[in-house]
């Protein structure tokens, strides 16, 4: 069940293709609430969810699921040409291999978190947001959706009667906007753990931010996640 507190800390999983990379994964848990799981669109297969899942159940995190654009050689990072009808049974058969791993390992899947391209397209459209929201909805039943601060769908998503969790970034940078810095340009990646931390400070002081999120495949993802639970457990 999801941890009862003010801020979450979570991080996103079941990318890895090796066996360090998964194990930094798994080693990430110790120290967040919640974990999202990559679930066949960009990455991850049966076992890898299965994996993740045993291991969010041991270290007590809640689980959600990481769909995505059915793009595995973008990694689910670029916007694909792809029609309403085919995206939906994409989002909705990655849904449900997790769900099935999930049952398997006698689990429950408490919110969604699109990944990429597909989490910024549903986040600057309401129509979007609410379309996603529904098609979560219609596998999970009663599911949170995640969405960045800022976004313009979430007071739409949580008028259609979804629950929505507000996502910060603690290893992204943001623009004087407050809108994350595009991957590949400077400032983008926050890779030190103290500038991580002042961050992270910063989301909580000046946001209405509900969950922090660390990749699990960012540089120091262990050391910055450590040091944000440290502060986060000193609230």
């Amino acid at each position: 069940m999801m941890r009862k507190r003010r801020i979450m800390l979570g991080c996103d999983t079941g990318e890895a293709e090796d066996e360090i990379g998964q194990a930094r994964e798994l080693a990430l848990l110790d120290h967040v609430d919640a974990v999202s799981i990559a679930c066949g669109g960009h990455a991850g297969d049966s076992e890898s969810m299965r994996t993740m899942i045993q291991g969010a159940n041991r270290a007590g995190c809640a689980i959600g699921a990481h769909p995505s654009y059915p793009d595995r050689p973008g990694f689910g990072r670029r916007a694909i040409t792809i029609d309403d009808d085919t995206l939906r049974a994409s989002i909705v058969e990655q849904l449900k291999s997790l769900k099935h791993a999930a049952d398997i390992c006698l689990a429950r899947v408490e919110f969604v978190k699109a990944h990429g391209a597909l989490y910024h397209a549903i986040a600057c459209d309401p129509f979007r947001g609410c379309w996603f929201a529904e098609i979560c909805k219609s596998v999970f039943g009663d599911v949170a959706v995640v969405l960045p601060l800022g976004s313009d769908a979430i007071e739409h998503v949580r008028g259609s009667g979804c629950a929505v969790l507000v996502e910060g970034f603690c290893d992204r940078g943001y623009d004087d906007r407050g809108v994350l810095i595009p991957r590949g340009q400077p400032g983008a990646m926050i890779t030190d753990p103290e500038e991580a931390l002042v961050q992270t400070r910063r989301l909580l002081r000046d946001s209405a931010c509900e969950l922090l999120c660390v990749h699990s495949d960012s540089p120091n993802a262990i050391e910055i996640a450590r040091s944000v639970r440290q502060d986060l457990d000193s609230i």
